[in-house]
C-alpha cells in the first residue's frame, strides 16, 4: 500500500484502559478520485469482512473527499 493521504492516530479509553487506534486514508482501488481507509485497533489492522477488491482486504469504504473517509474511520475507531 503507498504513503496514506491522510492519517489520524487517537486513543480510546474505557474502563481504565487505553486502546491506541490509527486511522488512514488512501486512494479507492477500483475507483478513480474518491478515498477509502484502513483502521488499526491496538496495531492490529482490521480486516473488511467484505472486501472491496480482492487484493486489498483491509479497506473500507468509497468516499467523495480524503476527509470524509477520514472522518468515518475516526468515527469507526471510536466505536471499537
Amino acid at each position: 500500500m503507498n504513503k496514506p493521504i491522510l492519517e489520524k492516530i487517537g486513543t480510546l479509553s474505557e474502563f481504565g484502559t487505553h486502546t491506541p487506534w490509527y486511522v488512514a486514508v488512501h486512494p479507492h482501488p477500483l475507483l478513480k478520485k474518491k478515498y477509502s481507509y484502513v483502521i488499526a485497533i491496538h496495531y492490529v489492522l482490521e480486516r473488511n469482512p467484505v472486501p472491496i477488491a480482492d487484493f486489498d482486504s483491509c479497506l473500507f469504504g468509497c468516499y467523495s473527499t480524503p476527509d470524509q473517509a477520514l472522518n468515518a474511520g475516526v468515527e469507526q475507531a471510536q466505536s471499537e
